[in-house]
């Protein structure tokens, strides 16, 4: 068998071996560019994720925004915002333990964006056998049955309805009237009123049948959906009794200082802090007043000023203004 000789390899020459070099080189340096470009761009893009993330709000100030507009929304529709409203449209699953945080930075912002602030309502007034008997079953109120409206954080300077303007609203000056002159006389009355007295009283305003808003049964129903009257049936000896209260909103909104106003200006009697510049008849006639209010409404028995109390005030008001009197021409005396 003839031997098979191997071609030796042709060496390669000078110009081969260093385009050999030159593709090698190439190839590194192209290689060191794609991983800088790949680090820069992994570089931005931690960046432009970390602005982002700077940038976007907490889930907090969500929850409080959402809170906030929540209120706004029902107080406009005049609907409590309740305590289940606000974990299923604001806080959620996830928030369901921040309700206080979130709640307390809602106040704050209505308080200095809005002028308002969220109020408790007052719970349902247990008046017939059968609500106190199973309020007596129940050892502690839940929490999920609270509910809030929103009510005003203005001075009593900035509320004075001769700088106020009109309500836009069609009607909206209407209603209140006729809701605070209901919430009157029922307070009035010791608290609650029995239906046929209450149309007695509808009927002197001619309010019995028909009324600007609506109806007058209509306008009750209304009344009580908003919670600012509560409408009570029970049975006594047989017979079905209804009688009317204030509800939640009506004490919030009106209350029993709100009627001691409303009285005030029907029969055009100052407040007891605005009485330095009446005579003394005068101010016994407003003491009688107020006192006959007082009884009325359940407040405590306002104290009667005696004359000489009457005449040191006179005397303090008196000197005040001669001392203010004499530091003005001490002042023009300098001056001059």
């Amino acid at each position: 068998m003839p031997l098979v000789r191997k071609r030796r390899a042709e060496p390669e020459s000078p110009n081969n071996y260093s385009s050999s070099l030159e593709r090698e080189s190439h190839v590194s340096v192209e290689n060191a560019r794609r991983r800088r470009r790949r680090t820069d761009d992994a570089v931005s893009s931690s960046d432009e994720s970390d602005e982002v993330e700077a940038g976007a709000p907490s889930s907090t100030n969500v929850m409080v925004n959402k809170l906030v507009r929540l209120a706004l929304a029902s107080e406009y529709s005049r609907l409590p915002i309740r305590r289940t409203d606000i974990s299923t449209k604001v806080l959620g699953e996830q928030g369901s333990r921040q309700f206080k945080t979130v709640f307390n930075e809602a106040q704050q912002v209505l308080q200095r964006i809005f002028g308002m602030e969220l109020t408790e309502l007052p719970g349902k007034e247990k008046v017939s056998i059968q609500q106190r008997r199973a309020a007596q079953k129940v050892e502690r109120p839940s929490s999920t049955n609270k509910s809030w409206i929103l009510t005003s954080t203005l001075p009593p300077a900035y509320r004075n309805p001769e700088i106020l303007p009109p309500t836009k609203a069609p009607l909206e000056g209407i209603y209140t009237g006729l809701y605070s002159f209901i919430i009157a006389v029922i307070l009035l009355n010791g608290g609650s009123l029995p239906e046929q007295k209450l149309d007695r009283y509808l009927k002197r305003t001619n309010a019995d049948t028909y009324t600007p808003v609506d109806r007058t049964d209509r306008l009750l129903q209304r009344l009580c959906k908003e919670g600012y009257l509560l409408r009570v049936r029970d049975m006594d000896g047989g017979e079905e009794v209804i009688e009317y209260m204030v509800g939640p909103r009506g004490k919030i909104e009106v209350g029993a200082q709100g009627v001691a106003g409303l009285v005030r200006q029907v029969y055009r009697q100052l407040n007891p802090t605005e009485d330095n510049d009446i005579t003394p008849s005068e101010r016994n006639k407003m003491e009688d007043f107020e006192l006959r209010l007082a009884r009325s409404l359940g407040f405590p028995k306002p104290a009667r000023r005696t004359d000489n109390q009457a005449t040191n005030e006179g005397d303090d008001a008196d000197n005040q203004q001669s001392e203010q009197s004499m530091e003005s021409d001490d002042e023009s005396d300098e001056s001059g």
